[in-house]
């Protein structure tokens, strides 16, 4: 233990560009225990040399040191773990390619900057106190990215949680205190390591309490789920390229590919088919002859739920429009018997904020173009018929936990499963599939109900309750997967009722006492 302590003594002293260096190095290191390299134990490693990296120093240079520091590892670690949004800028690479930077090295550290004050204010709040800094700072952390997932549109990706996403025994804690909570937990084991090396050797009761919890919580799981009767759903990936997507002279080509992969044969007889995310490349609510053909390829009884745009008329003047990214319920009978239009919207994806004034800087929405999407009115559970109530989630909507929320009692029927299309061809062969695929992943376990995720370009999944993948199409496939829907919980999860708000509040309650106690200590 001294060796370490010694090694420990040196890594503190680095100073200037290698700290800072070492910091940002870190926090790329930790972008691998996301998905889809899920190294997480790298996470351990990480957050304990970051918080070994802490020399105890009071003055202004050294608060200083502990921000830089602090705000130069999250950028690592954004830059690292959302790269992939660069891709998106290279689907119409004349238009987009010159502004690359601002996703790719920009956007981090807006996001860094979240993360990383929270956690300096457990450092202020310290006082030099480095056993208590070490113990505190998980906490800032988690109110820096609670504000991350919130301010303005919120961006919660990549949340620490999600390095057990590919583990559903670990994400079982999740179920009582969510994703935020189990990257909570994690960090806290982190903690414990580093105030060990220290000399503390007490402070190893932290990771020892995370694995004692996700044993007990593991617990939960039952060997089988059982499944939904009656119900045969298959999903369909025909992975289009988006940079074909939307081509004027391919878009019927692209409308029959979905029809074939539908109509191969099954084992059983289909009840529900579900196409990704804007599959269909036409306003199929104003086009009575699409529906009739679409119908009469479906089976008797057989529904089709497929993502399609919608116009809606605002007023007698034809220009006063609104478009909704939306998804259709369409039945055998050629009749639209539900619907969903998109609630969060992507923004610089499918609408430029401040358009008036972005616009004329030559700045443009990726997806949305010259015409912004509009935001939906309802997020209530939809009613498809032979499913459970669904809560439908399109694209980066999976993303938001409190998007998964049940809503307010009496206010709309509770949903009996999440619904999940998205497209994903904007961003190739990279993490973002598979980020975005754990993060779906959380949210069935958070809600305690089935998940049925639908991708142009993958990873199509079904999902249980516990966060196990019951059927799957990898990245980039061609191809349909048949599966049952599994049941959801009988009795919803505490996290399902409670959300993130006592663990919030736990977080700024531990901060302010400590504050308050070093205070008081201060004036005695």
């Amino acid at each position: 233990m001294s060796q370490l302590r010694d090694i420990a003594a040196r890594w503190q002293a680095l100073r200037g560009w290698r700290r800072y260096g070492a910091a940002l190095l870190l926090g790329v290191v930790l972008a691998t225990a996301q998905a889809p390299l899920s190294l997480w134990p790298l996470a351990f490693v990480c957050f304990t040399l970051l918080l070994l990296l802490d020399d105890g120093g009071v003055d202004t240079p050294a608060r200083r040191r502990s921000f830089f520091t602090l705000f130069a590892f999250c950028y690592g670690y954004f830059v690292a773990g959302h790269y992939w949004i660069g891709i998106s800028f290279f689907v119409d690479a004349a238009k987009f390619a010159i502004l690359l930077p601002l996703p790719v090295l920009g956007l981090p550290i807006v996001l860094a900057v979240f993360p990383a004050t929270g956690a300096w204010f457990a450092w202020l709040i310290a006082r030099g106190n480095r056993a208590l800094y070490m113990l505190l700072m998980p906490f800032g952390w988690l109110v820096g990215e609670w504000l991350r997932g919130h301010v303005g549109t919120g961006f919660p990706w990549n949340l620490i949680g999600y390095v057990w996403g590919d583990w559903p025994a670990a994400m079982q804690l999740a179920a009582f205190i969510g994703a935020q909570g189990l990257g909570l937990l994690t960090m806290l084991a982190a903690s414990g390591l580093a105030i060990a090396v220290s000399g503390r050797r007490v402070a190893l009761a932290l990771p020892a309490l995370l694995i004692v919890a996700m044993g007990l919580a593991a617990l939960r799981v039952p060997t089988d789920v059982a499944m939904q009767p009656d119900v045969n759903l298959r999903l369909v990936q025909p992975s289009i390229e988006q940079t074909l997507k939307w081509q004027d002279d391919l878009r019927q080509q692209h409308l029959q590919q979905h029809v074939a992969l539908s109509l191969r044969p099954s084992d059983k007889p289909l009840t529900h088919v579900i196409w990704p995310e804007t599959a269909i490349p036409y306003l199929l609510a104003e086009e009575p002859g699409l529906r009739d053909a679409l119908a009469q390829r479906l089976a008797p009884g057989t529904v089709l739920i497929t993502g399609a745009p919608r116009r809606e008329q605002l007023s007698a003047n034809p220009r006063d429009i609104a478009i909704y990214n939306s998804v259709f319920a369409l039945g055998s009978d050629a009749e639209i018997s539900a619907r969903y239009d998109k609630v969060h919207l992507v923004p610089f994806g499918e609408y430029l904020p401040f358009r008036q004034l972005l616009k004329p800087l030559g700045l443009d929405a990726v997806a949305a173009g010259a015409v912004d999407f509009s935001f939906g009115r309802d997020a209530s559970p939809i009613a498809i018929p032979g499913l459970p109530f669904a809560r439908v989630l399109i694209c980066y909507e999976a993303v938001f936990p409190d998007e998964s929320m049940p809503p307010r009692e009496g206010s709309a029927p509770a949903a009996g499963m999440l619904l999940n299309l998205t497209n994903d061809g904007w961003f190739g062969r990279s993490s973002g599939p598979y980020q975005h695929l754990v993060a779906a992943k959380f949210r069935a376990v958070e809600q305690g109900l089935p998940l049925v995720r639908a991708a142009n370009n993958g990873i199509s999944a079904i999902v249980d309750p516990y966060g196990r993948i019951t059927a799957r199409l990898g990245l980039d496939e061609i191809g349909v997967v048949d599966g049952g829907l599994p049941l959801a919980i009988a009795q919803r999860p505490l996290y399902a009722r409670i959300g993130d708000g006592p663990l919030l509040a736990f977080a700024m309650v531990s901060l302010l006492a400590a504050f308050v106690a070093l205070l008081r200590r201060a004036k005695h």
